[in-house]
């Protein structure tokens, strides 16, 4: 059995604790992934001054691109030495989240989805988005979802 645990660093310890331990009672192996945005890789039109696009304007830093890839490589190497006690399988991926995770659970044969649930304001919800609500959605697979506690998110 294979539980994909899908993070975005953020999720406490209750929670993380809680998923290793389900696993642990399931025998299952443990795929820990975490899907981060990346930067465009093309030139983007952009004002500096107002942030709107503009055609006379544009902003690339391939450096900025190569440090926030080794942030994320650093970050998510420190979230699995700080929260799993046993072995798990990383993977650090770059795309859209939502999508790369249903991806990666039919890739990696993921019997169950797991995800940290937060509560979102309805504004939030209209303006972030929620990946969490997409996957739900969208599974082929069953998606558990493990609530975060406000005080702990």
């Amino acid at each position: 059995m294979k539980l994909l645990f899908a993070v975005d660093l953020t999720e406490p310890k209750s929670v993380t604790g809680a998923v290793e331990a389900l696993a642990q009672k399931l025998d299952a192996e443990l795929l820990v992934l975490h899907v981060y945005t990346p930067t465009p890789t093309s030139p983007v039109p952009l004002d500096p001054m107002s942030g709107f696009g503009d055609f006379s304007y544009v902003v690339f830093d391939p450096q900025v691109q190569e440090n926030i890839e080794k942030a994320e490589e650093h970050g998510f190497q420190d979230f699995l030495v700080k929260r799993f006690t046993r072995p798990v399988r990383p993977e650090l991926l770059k795309g859209d989240p939502a999508e790369t995770i249903l991806q990666e659970a039919d890739a990696r044969g993921a019997d169950f989805i797991v995800l940290g649930k937060r509560h979102h304001s309805r504004l939030e919800r209209l303006l972030l988005g929620s990946v969490t609500r997409h996957i739900a959605e969208h599974a082929t697979r069953p998606v558990i979802l493990m609530p975060i506690p406000k005080e702990e998110g």
